[in-house]
């Protein structure tokens, strides 16, 4: 090697080497974030808070423990977002100068709830105080509060503005679901039901359903609500615009936890209890001594949930049984739910879920039927208070003998799943697609033996093949497919939020029903009656259908939404276009005018914004009823064929406008809060079951010929009487008004669509829908019977006012939960009344003489049993306690202890239960039912249990 070429390689190995010494400190210059994250005002941990750098679009979610770290942060100035749900997310200054920055930080609580994210309405989520619609949050602690395993359970005792009835206490029946009015004379008021993302089964009972007497099962009873982490309502109105042809009833959506990183944590629930009939609406003290036995409540639940940052998991399974108080109501569930969420790259980001539930039960025949066992509060055996002993033990061996001849049972299986892909196209553009399954199997079983039969006065006694046998099944299967893209921008003070997206549902359903008579004791197969018989029901429906949504902002005070969604349905008639429903709405944030700050804290005023919107939703007619169809029956070995569906070419779903305005205030630093809101619905096109000219033979048809308006005011106030790091005391309440009026019947005649000939729920101009219709008599002198004025309005199921109570407490480790509900200026029929008359045993209300007048027509006095139904009903109250830490060992890191009493008190102006529907649940599946009929059905029965829940 020449000296000129030694020189050049010494020359690059200097420079090289000191290259090498600079750039290690350059290579130094990443840093760590870590720390905790604690509630202000409690000091305890926060897990699954989102921390957030967006001038680098890293971030991280902190531990069940609220620890947190994100490492290879470039030296530099950045800002840190903190966001969770419940708390007012912060923005602060990040300064990374120094390999490690470890910081302990803390949140305030969101006690308006305007930070929150909301999903439901909206597509992909928005802050809530972006919205010009009022939604209701349920959160993962308020759900914890709740020892239920019931999703309407949950709703009753968390929503201000909608009405839950328990229509009835037999294992697996319906809730009667209804916020703002009844905006439809044909469907049910159940709102649409979403589970991450994926519609669910929620019809109460089935076409070719095993009927009970009046009760009905409900797909809403085994959801399963295992492992949720929020539930979001809407009532109804321009927030249900994205959901289309079948929103008008509102929305709601359930979603479900994903798991937070660190280590694995379980938590192991014990419940046990008893149940208790309620005997508040018993005519007669032997009823309940005969029916009523205290039965054994019993649960068992394993939850976990952790994961690293990149896959986090969440789980939660439940054994349960109740034994019931009625010799036939026993019930026994089983249901698990599983999640997982995973960064599958950088911008990539997988969701998934799955759940099973099974639901065994059986019940008693209600309502207007031949062996319920309250035949005897019906005095069908007599005055009980007339009975001796040996009277009493006769019939107590005679009820419970029969109603152990009698089988009434059914299982549901349901599978459910979701599974979700989010991809960051772009850091302001995002897209998300939802694929979903819903599968639900119902099967009913009823066999009356032949000394049931026997018993009930059917047959005579010796006859020994009598016994009668039904078997029904409904296969549901339901397909979600949704894609959604979402695009976001800030140009200097404005900010544009755009999505949109487009929906796939298709519904399959399969239904068989079997009957069998004369089959002889000790069978239970069809095939071995005398005679059988079997029908078979199949639909299948299609929605699809697209939407747009625009939120503009400007300098975080004002807001304007525009959106619209297209639908078409295979339940339309081929000839009817695309249905379009459109929403516009505005939001201004009062509070955050400088020129007004000074004014508002003189005040105390920390919160006022104003709201208002219009909005589109609607309702579907029943599929294929647009079809002219011919029905086909069997006749004299052969087929006969006779008019079926009229059709109507031209039929398109109900269209409900909703014109809606509100305001959000908080006092004294949001101690005090009230939300408000006005909202005026008019449902056109509404689909009533029209006449044809009788010289057409056709009967009628259902047409879209009337309109049906709805009013009120929803108001919902919160105030935190005290709040400390050791105590916490919050009241809740709400107040509701409901005018509810058919303004149009489009020409048709009144139509019931519930009740009874003489005494039903009935639809006319000028009234509230399912409205009472009867007869009136006027009493003259001594009681005589002077005039009868025939079928006049008599009331409505339809409350003028309702709303909900609340309180809680926390004190240290002790706590306290209370809710209840009320409702005012409705009216309900009390049928059990009816019968103890026809069956002799007249209370008193009707006039002796005016009872001899009648010449036994017990149908004038209709009027007679119309009660008012105003009533305040406790539904929970729970006292638990949590053990201090450092009392714990064993690798407990927690133990509580609750005592809990459901459906402890009742306070009702009627003589009988108002909440119980009888014949005024639904007349067929999906249909309208409001209601009002108090008919031989148990009451929701009280239940006392004692919980033990810890956490390693």
């Amino acid at each position: 090697m020449t000296q000129r070429s030694l020189r050049s390689v010494l020359f690059f190995l200097v420079i090289f080497s000191l290259s090498l010494i600079a750039a290690t400190p350059l290579m130094a210059q990443e840093g760590t974030l870590d720390g905790q994250l604690l509630d202000a005002r409690t000091g305890q941990p926060l897990p699954g808070v989102t921390l957030y750098i967006p001038e680098l679009d890293r971030g991280t979610a902190s531990d069940v423990d609220g620890q947190f770290s994100i490492d290879r942060l470039p030296y530099g100035e950045y800002t840190l977002r903190l966001s969770s749900v419940g708390y007012q997310t912060r923005h602060l200054p990040l300064p990374i100068h120094d390999e490690q920055v470890s910081l302990t930080l803390d949140l305030e609580e969101d006690l308006v709830g305007l930070g929150e994210l909301i999903v439901t309405g909206q597509g992909q989520g928005l802050e809530r105080y972006r919205l010009s619609t009022n939604v209701t949050a349920i959160t993962g602690n308020e759900i914890d509060r709740l020892p239920t395993l019931r999703l309407d359970q949950i709703l009753q005792s968390n929503l201000s503005n909608a009405q839950v009835r328990f229509t009835s206490g037999e294992p697996g029946t319906a809730s009667l679901i209804r916020g703002r009015g009844v905006v439809s004379a044909l469907t049910a008021t159940t709102p649409v039901v979403y589970i991450d993302g994926v519609r669910v089964d929620q019809t109460t009972g089935f076409n070719l359903y095993q009927g009970t007497g009046g009760s009905q099962s409900s797909a809403l009873a085994d959801i399963p609500v295992e492992n949720i982490e929020r539930i979001e309502v809407v009532s109804g109105g321009a927030a249900t615009t994205l959901y289309g042809s079948d929103a008008a009833n509102g929305v709601i959506q359930i979603f479900t936890k994903h798991g937070t990183s660190g280590a694995s944590r379980f938590e192991l629930e014990t419940v046990l209890g008893q149940t208790h009939g309620t005997r508040d609406y018993l005519r007669y003290d032997e009823t309940g001594d005969i029916l009523f036995t205290p039965g054994i409540v019993q649960q068992y639940r394993l939850s976990g949930s952790g994961g690293s940052d990149q896959v986090q998991y969440s789980f939660s399974g439940s054994m349960s049984g109740d034994e019931g108080v009625l010799p036939n109501n026993d019930q026994v569930r089983h249901s698990l739910r599983t999640s997982l969420q995973a960064r599958v790259r950088e911008n990539v980001h997988y969701r998934g879920s799955f759940a099973f539930a099974s639901h065994e039960f059986s019940r008693d025949w209600n309502g207007n039927s031949s062996g319920s066992p309250l035949d005897v509060d019906k005095a069908l055996f007599g005055n009980p208070e007339s009975w001796d002993d040996s009277d009493y033990q006769a019939r107590k061996e005679y009820i419970l003998g029969y109603l152990a001849e009698s089988d009434m049972s059914e299982d549901v299986k349901r599978y459910q799943t979701s599974q979700q892909l989010e991809v960051e196209i772009l850091p302001e553009l995002t897209a998300r697609v939802v694929a979903g399954v819903d599968a639900r199997q119902s099967g009913q079983f009823l066999y009356d033996t032949n000394a049931a039969q026997i018993a009930y006065g059917f047959e005579p006694p010796g006859t020994t093949d009598s016994g009668r046998l039904s078997e029904a099944s409904r296969n549901f299967l339901g397909l979600t497919l949704e894609g959604t893209l979402r695009h976001e921008t800030d140009w200097r003070r404005w900010n544009l939020i755009s999505q949109a997206g487009g929906q796939v549902f298709r519904n399959d359903e399969r239904q068989v029903r079997i009957t069998a008579e004369g089959v002889p004791d000790g069978s239970r197969l069809a095939g071995s009656g005398s005679s059988t018989s079997g029908s078979n029901f199949r639909r299948t429906l299609i929605n699809y259908g697209g939407y747009w949504l625009e939120n503009l902002g400007y300098d975080n005070r004002y807001f304007l939404e525009l959106a619209m969604r297209v639908d078409q349905n295979s339940a339309f008639g081929e000839t009817i276009p695309a249905q379009l429903y459109p929403k516009v709405g505005t939001v201004w944030n009062l509070a955050g005018e400088p020129a007004l700050r000074d004014a508002f804290e003189s005040i105390r005023v920390s919160t006022l914004r104003l709201r208002g919107n219009l909005g589109w939703a609607g309702n579907f007619p029943t599929p294929f009823s647009n079809e002219v169809l011919a029905s086909i029956r069997p006749f004299l070995d052969g087929q006969a064929i006779e008019f079926g569906t009229a059709g109507d070419e031209a039929l398109r779903p109900e269209r409900t406008r909703t014109l809606e305005a509100g305001l959000d205030l908080g006092v004294f630093r949001d101690r005090v809060i009230l939300e408000a809101s006005w909202y005026r619905s008019e449902t056109e096109d509404a689909l009533f079951r029209a006449p044809f000219p009788p010289s057409s033979g056709l009967g009628s048809a259902l047409q879209n010929v009337g309109t049906i308006e709805n009013h009120g005011i929803e108001l919902a106030t919160r105030i935190n009487v005290l709040r400390t790091r050791d105590a916490n005391v919050g009241i809740r309440g709400s107040l509701n008004t409901l005018h509810n009026q058919v303004t149009d019947n489009g020409g048709t005649s009144p139509f019931a669509i519930g009740g009874f000939g003489f005494l039903g729920s009935w639809v006319d101009e000028g009234h509230s829908v399912g409205h009472f219709r009867g007869n009136r008599p006027e009493y003259g002198a001594g009681g005589s019977i002077q005039d009868v004025q025939f079928d006049v309005p008599l009331g409505s199921p339809l409350p003028d006012y309702f709303g909900s109570l609340g309180v809680t407490a926390d004190w240290r480790s002790w706590s306290l939960v209370a809710s209840a509900d009320y409702q005012l200026g409705a009216q309900g029929i009390n049928m059990d009344e009816i019968l103890r008359y026809i069956n002799g045993a007249q209370d008193g209300r009707i006039p002796d003489q005016a009872v001899q007048d009648s010449g036994g027509n017990y149908t004038i006095f209709s009027s007679e049993w119309v009660e008012d139904t105003d009533y305040l009903k406790v539904r929970l109250l729970s006292i638990g306690y949590e053990f201090p830490e450092s009392w714990l060992a064993g690798g407990f890191r927690s133990l509580s202890l609750a005592f809990t009493a459901s459906h402890p008190f009742n306070w009702t102006r009627s003589k009988f239960d108002p909440e119980v529907s009888g014949q005024g649940v639904a007349r067929g599946q999906g249909e309208i039912g409001v209601g009002g009929f108090g008919l031989g059905t148990l009451s929701s029965p009280r239940q006392y249990t004692f919980r033990i829940r810890a956490g390693f």
